[in-house]
Parts: C-alpha cells; structure tokens; sequence
C-alpha cells in the first residue's frame, strides 16, 4: 500500500467515527442528550476547579514559607540583638585567708584581700564600661585607656574612685573606707557637709573617709608599699622596731595604735611575720619576737 493509500483509509476512518458519535448522538432523546451535556460540563467545571485548587495550595504553600522565613530570619536577628546586647554580670569573691588575682576585659588587674568580692558587668555590643564594684579591699593595677576613658569604683557610693591609669589600694568595708595611692593619680568623689566632693589624693598619700562627720583623714606614708603586706599574707621586717612594726600592723587591720612612749631597750627585728584575717593572732606573734605584753582591746592596741 502506498503512503498516499494509507493517509486516505486514516482519513476515512476518522470521518467514520466522528459520523458513528454523531449517528449514536442522534439517536439520544433530547432529555438523555441533555443529561449528557451536563455531565461533560460537570466534568469540565470539576477538573477546573481541581487545577484551581492545587494552584491555590501551592500559592498557599509559597506564602506559609515565605511568613516562616521571615519568622525564622527576625528571630536570628532579635536573637544576635540579645546576645550582643545582654549584660553578662561577673562576680567575684573569695573567703577566709584567700586572695585572688582579678584580669579585668580592658587590661586593668585587680588583687581581692580575704572576705572580699568585686562585680562588673560586660556586654559584646559595647564590651567593659570600666566601671566595677567592691567589697572589701582589693590592690588594683588600672590599665590606660586608648580614650582616656574613665575607671570607677562603686559609682555613687559614700566614696567614689575616678582613675584614668594608676596604682593604689582601696578598702570599702563599713565602716572602713580607706585609699592608699601608690602611684599615679585618684580622684575620690565623697558626700562632705558642704554636698558632693571631689579631692584629688597624691601618692604616698592615705585617705580615710569618716563617714559619721563626713570628713576626709588624710596622712602621708613614709614606705606605702608596706601597707600592701596583705598580698603575700605576711609582714617583711628589715630591722623593724616594734613600733614600726605595730604601725604596720594598725593600717592593715585599721586599729589605733595607742600615742605612748615605748621603751627604746626593744630589739630591732628581721624576717617575716605571717598575717591572718584574725588580728589577735597577729598580735600574739608580736608579743613572741619582741617579748613584750601587748593587748588590742576594743581596735586599740596597748603595749605594757
């Protein structure tokens, strides 16, 4: 058969079933014809709706996962937010007979002394605000800012310290508040009868504030290194006379050495005399070396 043959038998075929659909149509009443349209456009209307519906789901779909994105994209932005600007507060203490070297974010050292505690707080977005808190007394070694920015100690306290780089030892344990300037320069900021007060403290310098007359006691120290004595928790005597001696030990615990004349027969003493929180200890060691009778009644110290 050849190919013009057989495209005209396809073509005849088809024009004989299309005649068959139409014969079968014809021979329909009209009610059942009518029926057969409705169920084609039945049909029709509900394979439209069929394809509007999964377009409408996959619009749907499109939509919840661009909201959850966007949910998902704000809560890593609130969430880096916190932790940059969360305060991370620090904390720490030490107890009897302990001390503990502090480093500090911006390169400033703090030494606690026993029963003591210091507390700053820091955050990523804007690091150490150099500001801290203490109780007790601590040895501090403060760093120079780039910005020549500000290092206080217990802001708005009954005694406030404003140091920019220096050394010096601060003591904050009621009723005792108490600044040994060793190097550099400190502003003490202090609630005096006239208000607020600033006085600048030079080194060598101790300043002790009475908080019941609102009043600065000043004195100069001849050797301030050796009221730092509480770091290594013992006494380094070279020669020392008791007095010398008793004086030391006075500032440390903040007692009064009694004004008497002491005898000058008492030998001068070398080498080391351990310390403790207990100065009744202390004190009994000085009676040993110098043999002597020493009473410390009601934070006076006596020799008899």
């Amino acid at each position: 058969m050849t190919e013009e043959s057989s495209n005209l038998f396809q073509d005849d075929q088809m024009a004989f079933e299309e005649n068959l659909e139409t014969d079968m149509v014809g021979l329909m009443t009209i009610e059942d014809q009518q029926a057969l349209k409705k169920r084609i456009l039945r049909n029709i209307k509900a394979g439209i709706q069929k394809h509007e519906q999964k377009r409408n789901n996959r619009r749907r779909i499109f939509t919840y996962t661009k909201i959850a994105a966007s949910v998902l994209i704000v809560l890593a932005i609130n969430g880096a937010l916190w932790t940059t600007l969360k305060l991370e507060k620090h904390t720490y203490q030490t107890g009897s007979n302990e001390t503990l070297k502090i480093e500090l974010p911006d390169g400033s050292t703090a030494l606690l002394n026993s029963n003591s505690s210091l507390t700053y707080t820091y955050n990523m977005a804007f690091g150490f605000d150099r500001k801290v808190e203490l109780i007790g007394e601590a040895y501090f070694e403060i760093a120079k800012d780039a910005e020549s920015k500000r290092f206080v100690i217990n802001e708005g306290d009954v005694m406030e310290v404003e140091v920019f780089g220096t050394e010096f030892n601060f003591k904050n344990q009621n009723p005792i508040h108490k600044l040994t300037l060793i190097q550099g320069s400190v502003k003490l900021g202090y609630q005096s009868e006239q208000g607020n007060t600033n006085r600048m403290v030079l080194p060598g310098e101790t300043i002790k504030l009475d908080v019941e007359n609102h009043q600065l006691e000043a004195k100069t120290v001849a050797d301030p290194i050796k009221l730092l004595a509480w770091q290594d928790r013992k006494i380094r005597m070279q020669n020392e006379s008791l007095e010398e001696v008793l004086s030391i030990v006075a500032e440390l615990y903040d007692l009064e050495l009694v004004d008497q004349t002491l005898p000058t027969n008492y030998q001068l003493i070398s080498g080391s005399l351990p310390l403790t929180d207990n100065p009744n200890e202390v004190i009994e060691n000085i009676e040993v070396l110098f043999d002597t009778e020493i009473h410390l009644e009601q934070n006076s110290i006596r020799v008899q």
